[in-house]
């Protein structure tokens, strides 16, 4: 069972989406690098770099900074482990936990760009990026303390 958050975790939801592909080529190609930082573990913030490309996640990588990102979602581990909760017990976010929802006002998550171009990114491919973390409802999931 993948931990979250961890490498693993996200290249278990990238294998359940994969498997729904016709729902990602219905919503359009993504091509966007996306960061997710996610503080408050502990033992610092940990972030990730996934890689879309076409109808799915090409690569999820670890890294020390989300500067390479198109942009990236930060947030604290609580509000990340309480949004994959949601999804988890209703099979996808209710209307209080979408990523729109939640990044909204910039809290409890936000989005990070160096411009407004790279922040447009976020909202142009958000229900791709959407499907793809309610796809976390079929990952069973380790959730680090927060």
């Amino acid at each position: 069972m993948p931990k979250f958050p961890s490498v693993e975790w996200f290249e278990a939801v990238s294998r359940v989406a994969s498997e729904d592909r016709e729902k990602f080529r219905l919503l359009g190609y993504v091509d966007a690098d996306v960061g997710i930082k996610i503080g408050g573990n502990g033992s610092g913030s940990k972030s990730f770099l996934l890689k879309f490309r076409d109808y799915a996640v090409w690569s999820v990588t670890e890294v020390n900074s989300v500067q390479s990102a198109d942009f990236s979602i930060e947030g604290s581990l609580e509000a990340w482990t309480e949004m994959v909760r949601n999804i988890q017990e209703h099979g996808e976010a209710d209307l209080d936990h979408t990523l729109n929802r939640l990044t909204m006002a910039s809290v409890p998550l936000k989005v990070v760009a160096r411009d407004q171009l790279k922040t447009d990114v976020f909202y142009r491919f958000n229900q791709s990026f959407q499907v793809f973390v309610n796809k976390a409802a079929a990952v069973p999931t380790e959730f680090a303390a927060s």
